[in-house]
């Protein structure tokens, strides 16, 4: 684990500081200003560009990323697939326990005028934690374990990030529930790397370095 942070730091740091910060935010304030302040900064441009952000917790997007290592190897397709199984099934069976509001709900009985971006149909339950962060965090992680440059580190979690902020700019989410799914994102790719990577070393199989359209990583 020691290992995989320290030459990972470019991933790493800024997801422990931003985390940090948040926190420190959703502790100190009400979850009515978290979200005013946030609300209140709103702009056409970043309507779009925050309906874009957003699609990197989509479905859609990680199909693709395992579509494209599988013309990598099936080894590390599999080791994405396995990190995405795992970070959703956590996501989703927390969501259905704790079945929290989400803030359209919360502040049902609160007069305020809330900015709505015009086509996002606003969900209403199972809040925490955030699916398309855990998802975000979980595709991004797994991006950095697998780059040989490193530098990419500081890229994927400025994506994650985003990709997080878009669930609290559309109103869908708490900055609470952008913490949990990035704890759960992260560590399900960490522990999912560790676990299949020391597996396939362990018990190395042909199938590890063919992939589609040829072979060997």
């Amino acid at each position: 684990m020691k290992q995989i942070f320290k030459k990972n730091l470019t991933f790493f740091v800024p997801t422990i500081i931003i985390w940090l910060v948040v926190l420190a935010c959703v502790l100190t304030t009400s979850k009515f200003d978290q979200m005013q302040f946030i609300n209140s900064h709103n702009d056409l441009w970043a309507d779009y560009f925050f309906v874009g952000a957003t699609q990197l917790g989509e479905g859609w997007f990680w199909a693709a990323i395992i579509l494209l290592f599988l013309f990598v190897s099936y080894n590390r397709a599999l080791i994405f697939t396995a990190s995405l199984v795992l970070s959703t099934l956590l996501s989703t069976s927390l969501k259905f326990f704790f079945d929290t509001l989400r803030p359209i709900a919360f502040f049902r009985n609160i007069k305020a005028n809330w900015h709505l971006v015009e086509g996002i149909d606003i969900n209403v339950h199972l809040s925490f934690p955030s699916g398309h962060t855990t998802t975000a965090f979980a595709i991004f992680t797994m991006l950095t374990l697998f780059s040989k440059n490193k530098n990419w580190g500081f890229v994927f979690v400025m994506l994650a990030w985003l990709t997080g902020y878009s669930r609290c700019y559309l109103f869908q989410h708490f900055p609470e529930d952008v913490l949990g799914g990035v704890i759960i994102g992260v560590f399900s790719s960490i522990i999912v790397y560790i676990w299949l990577m020391n597996l396939h070393t362990k018990n190395p199989k042909a199938w590890h370095k063919k992939r589609l359209l040829g072979s060997g990583e």
